[in-house]
């Protein structure tokens, strides 16, 4: 299994309180990563991955800090990006001076968060602002919408995202984090939950709490002896850790095939536990409904054992054909 980026949560606080917000970021929500830690981590992951993604809470609210991450990726040769809400677009002078340091700086990707959630913080035309703007840069943006894809928001989103020419990328609503409130009641059958794999797992992030998971969202707050939590003393060890990950069977399966895969390999009564579990018929909450659960864990890690190299050689392939894929895209 081979890591697409490394993700460095370099704060929890935010202007905005968004209702899905996975991590849970707000203006009062504490807690920073500082520049010797993530410097630390980013060197001991550099072999270990493609790039490495600033996010939070709001990256730009710890500027300085957020730059010079991105100016030590381009040192490393990895692909630096940012996530961000572009709450710094509402004027225009400012929206200009953050491009053009972001720019300086050698920033590859920028993903701009854009739903009805943000929008109703912000506004349609702070974006607009934003995206006229970074279309005259080398950045290469684009918005992120969270939602079902039938609100006002959402068209408008389609709208900038045509009219500036710019890749408009869609998710649901996840069940953690405050996007736990959102979430229907009642448990989902596993048949809804899709057959497929996940690219998530291989996006680790490092967390203000010293904390380093394998995937850059829905593991925080998961048990703590779960696979998807990868043990580290300081941000020094990030990259032995990711080193060790990347040949657990379980998270290639999770790669390679996905959570459903993992849930054919379990007992009929540990089946039964998990469906019970089931936040909703997302991949994230089949993922953690099973990670979550050590006995299940100890299950799989029995089953597959004996299937390790076959694993670890099928997500070398897949990650192979992946990036083949995105040059042909791009070219």
């Amino acid at each position: 299994m081979r890591y697409n980026t490394l993700g460095i949560h370099m704060t929890n606080t935010c202007q905005l309180s968004c209702d899905h917000c996975i991590t849970d970021s707000s203006p009062t929500a504490s807690g920073d990563l500082e520049w010797a830690q993530i410097e630390a981590a980013i060197r001991a992951a550099a072999s270990h991955v493609d790039g490495v993604c600033v996010t939070g809470g709001e990256a730009l609210i710890r500027r300085s800090r957020t730059l010079r991450t991105i100016r030590l990726t381009r040192e490393l040769g990895l692909i630096s990006s940012l996530v961000t809400n572009g709450y710094w677009a509402r004027r225009e002078a400012f929206a200009q001076r953050t491009l053009d340091e972001l720019v300086t700086a050698g920033l590859h990707k920028m993903a701009v968060s854009y739903d009805t959630y943000h929008e109703r913080f912000l506004g349609p035309e702070v974006y607009a602002r934003l995206l006229a703007l970074g279309t005259d840069t080398d950045i290469v943006i684009k918005l992120q919408y969270c939602g079902d894809g039938r609100d006002e928001a959402y068209r408008n989103a389609v709208a900038l995202a045509s009219r500036y020419g710019v890749e408009l990328d869609r998710a649901e609503v996840l069940p953690f984090g405050r996007g736990s409130a959102l979430v229907p009641a009642g448990v989902p059958a596993v048949d809804e939950v899709p057959n497929g794999p996940c690219g998530v797992v291989v996006r680790p992030v490092l967390t203000p709490e010293n904390e380093l998971f394998t995937c850059c969202g829905p593991a925080r707050g998961s048990h703590p002896h779960s696979p998807l939590r990868l043990e580290i003393t300081t941000t020094s060890d990030v990259g032995s850790a990711l080193g060790e990950a990347e040949a657990d069977p379980i998270l290639n399966v999770i790669h390679s095939h996905g959570p459903r895969r993992l849930f054919d390999y379990l007992d009929p009564s540990t089946r039964d536990r998990i469906t019970g579990r089931l936040r909703d018929p997302s991949l994230c909450s089949m993922c953690r409904a099973i990670t979550d659960d050590p006995d299940a864990v100890a299950e799989l890690t029995r089953a597959l054992d004996p299937q390790r190299l076959r694993l670890i050689a099928l997500s070398a392939v897949l990650h192979d054909a992946r990036e083949d894929q995105k040059r042909r895209s791009a070219s």
